[in-house]
C-alpha cells in the first residue's frame, strides 16, 4: 500500500506498507493519513524487501528515504518507529530553509519554550507530559526555525517514548493515545504518543521562542535551575543544530539572536508536575 502523510510543514510518501501498519500510522495522524494521489511531495520513503530469499525465511525489511537508505535492515514487527525515525531522518538531511535543532518545543500563550537536548535527557517525556497538560506541543524531537522571523513551526507528529518513559506517561496521562509497543528495537522498547486531534492542530501557528531550557530528568531530585548566559547557551545550541553549518550565514544568525534573545537556563528535575508550574509562570 501507499500512502501520504502531511505532517503542517512537509509531505512524505511512503510507499510498501502492509494494511497492519497502515493502520498503525492511521491511529496516529488520523485524517492527515491518506492514500497517496498523484503530485508533489516533499519527501519519498519505500520499504523494500532485502533479497527474494528473505520473503519466506526470517524477512527483513529496509526503508529507503529518497534513494538513499540510511539504516539497517529491520523485521517488520520494528517498522512502525523506523518510519518514524526516518521521517526525522529525511527533515534532518534534506531540510536546509529552516535552522533545525534537536529539540523539543511546546507553546503556551503564544510563547514558545525550546527544550533542546541528547537523547536520554527525558526531552521527549516532558514534552509529551506538557502536550497532555495544557502546552501545545510543536514538536518532542525536532524544532524547525524560520530564519527570518524565527518563528517555530508546528509539526503534526507523535510523540516518541522510550522504554521507562512509557510508563510514566501511561501512569502522568491516562488517557492519552498510544500506540502498542515495538520491543527490542536497537533504543528499546518504543511506543508513540498522539496528543491532539487534526482540528486541535490547525489552531497551532509559528510563535517565536522566548526561553531556551536544557532538561535532564534525574530521579528523585528536586528542581534545581541555573541560568547561564547567551554565550554558552549559543554553544550548548550549536551541539543540538543539524544543519547550522549548511545554512552557513542564515544560520549563525538565527542562532545568534535565539542566544541573545531568550533567556537560557539548565533545570534538573524528578516532578513533572513542579516543573510545569515553573514554566508556566515564565509564559504567563
Amino acid at each position: 500500500m501507499t500512502i501520504a502523510i502531511d505532517s503542517g510543514p512537509y509531505t512524505f510518501s511512503i510507499k510498501g506498507l502492509s494494511a497492519p501498519v497502515v493502520s498503525e500510522l492511521s491511529n496516529l495522524y488520523l485524517e492527515r493519513l491518506t492514500p497517496e494521489k498523484d503530485g508533489f511531495y516533499d519527501f519519498s520513503l519505500s520499504i523494500e524487501n532485502t533479497s527474494p530469499l528473505r520473503r519466506f525465511f526470517r524477512r527483513q525489511r529496509i526503508i529507503s528515504v529518497e534513494g538513499v537508505k540510511p539504516f539497517n535492515p529491520i523485521s517488520d514487527q520494528h517498522l512502525l518507529p523506523s518510519i518514524e525515525w526516518a521521517m526525522n531522518w529525511a527533515v534532518a538531511a534534506y531540510q536546509h530553509t529552516k535552522l533545525s535543532l534537536h529539540s523539543s518545543v511546546v507553546v503556551k500563550n503564544g510563547k514558545a519554550i525550546l527544550f533542546p537536548a541528547s537523547s536520554g535527557s527525558g526531552k521527549s517525556t516532558l514534552a509529551t507530559y506538557l502536550g497532555y497538560s495544557g502546552w501545545q506541543m510543536f514538536s518532542d524531537e525536532m524544532a524547525l526555525i524560520d530564519p527570518n522571523t524565527l518563528e517555530v513551526s508546528p509539526l503534526y507528529r507523535p510523540a516518541s517514548l522510550k522504554n521507562k518513559s512509557i510508563d510514566v506517561i501511561s501512569t502522568l496521562c491516562e488517557n492519552v493515545n498510544l500506540s502498542n509497543i515495538t520491543r527490542g528495537t536497537h533504543k528499546g522498547d518504543i511506543a508513540h504518543a498522539r496528543l491532539y486531534t487534526c482540528q486541535q492542530f490547525g489552531h497551532f501557528v509559528p510563535s517565536k521562542p522566548k526561553f531556551v531550557v536544557f532538561p535532564r530528568y534525574v530521579p528523585h531530585k528536586e528542581t534545581t535551575i541555573r541560568m547561564i548566559s547567551s554565550v554558552e547557551s549559543f554553544a550548548m545550541l550549536l551541539r543540538n543544530a543539524f544543519n547550522y553549518n549548511i545554512m552557513g550565514k542564515q544560520g549563525f544568525s538565527a542562532l545568534s539572536e535565539i542566544s541573545s534573545s531568550c533567556q537560557a537556563m539548565q533545570i534538573e528535575y524528578s516532578d513533572a508536575h513542579d516543573l510545569d508550574d515553573y514554566l508556566s509562570g515564565l509564559v504567563e
